[in-house]
């Protein structure tokens, strides 16, 4: 199982990041390989989504249960169904100050094909960067 654990120190406000992250519709528009998302159910402080993952011949849709709390600015994603054994993420936004927020990003997967899952191993910090500053370059995009 791959872990990974990051923080980061962006200059906006840690609602508004927050909201970023929470809009899981908009993610075609900025995130790396994301080609559709799909929402199949919302509920008070949940969504379901499935996500399509496009790279190359690369194409597989992931399934999640995403739980949020607006009071602590925390987003938690639980993995349903897709081509993994295992995914659990979690964003935490912690105010600063009024336009700095220290982000903490963590993640823990591991994918059923042991090929997939070697593969990810060698490229996973190219590929956890571009996620994060995806979200970066969204946030500098929209809220500046």
């Amino acid at each position: 199982m791959k872990i990974s654990k990051q923080e980061v120190v962006i200059h906006h406000s840690a609602k508004k990041l927050y909201q970023i992250v929470l809009d899981i519709e908009k993610y075609p528009e900025f995130i790396p390989w994301c080609s559709a998302v799909k929402i199949r159910a919302r509920k008070i402080n949940s969504i379901k989504a499935e996500l399509f993952v496009k790279y190359k011949v690369f194409q597989k849709t992931f399934t999640s249960n995403v739980v949020y709390d607006s009071n602590k600015l925390i987003i938690d994603v639980f993995y349903l169904e897709g081509p993994l054994k295992n995914l659990q993420t979690q964003w935490k936004f912690e105010k600063i100050e009024e336009k700095k927020t220290k982000v903490y990003f963590n993640i823990k997967f591991e994918f059923k094909n042991k090929f997939y899952q070697k593969m990810i191993n060698i490229f996973f910090d190219l590929i956890e960067n571009k996620f994060i500053n995806s979200f970066k370059e969204r946030a500098d995009k929209i809220l500046n």
